[in-house]
């Protein structure tokens, strides 16, 4: 009789590990399938955003200023920038020096000729 009770007793250890790693891999795939799932709906989030190229990113990091870096992105001299903004050229000289940083109303300016938002800017 022990004999057999061994026997069953290993049988079912036997199943309980393989239904326990049948249920670990339908985790880990479920696991992949939310993470595919997150991937996706963040490019559907995001595919209409502008991207910009790394070395744009790089000399924002850097602390260049944002206005400066943004200009010269979109190809705007302070010229172009200040008639597009109604900002006078001066003062676009003095906030892109960092000498002055700018009114809300000035910043607000700038990031929609700039076609950015204004938190891109401050």
């Amino acid at each position: 009789m022990t004999h057999v009770t061994e026997n069953t007793g290993e049988r079912f250890a036997q199943e309980l590990i393989g239904l326990h790693q049948s249920y670990e891999k339908r985790l880990t795939n479920l696991e992949n399938q939310i993470e595919d799932l997150r991937d996706t709906l963040s490019y559907y989030r995001t595919r209409n955003e502008e991207t910009f190229p790394s070395a744009m990113v790089e000399r924002l990091i850097n602390g260049e200023n944002s206005v400066l870096v943004y200009r010269d992105y979109r190809g705007l001299s302070q010229a172009a920038l200040s008639e597009k903004s109604g900002i006078r050229q001066s003062l676009l000289s003095e906030i892109e020096s960092g000498k002055k940083t700018g009114s809300v109303a000035t910043l607000k300016a700038l990031a929609q000729a700039l076609e950015v938002d204004i938190d891109d800017l401050v």
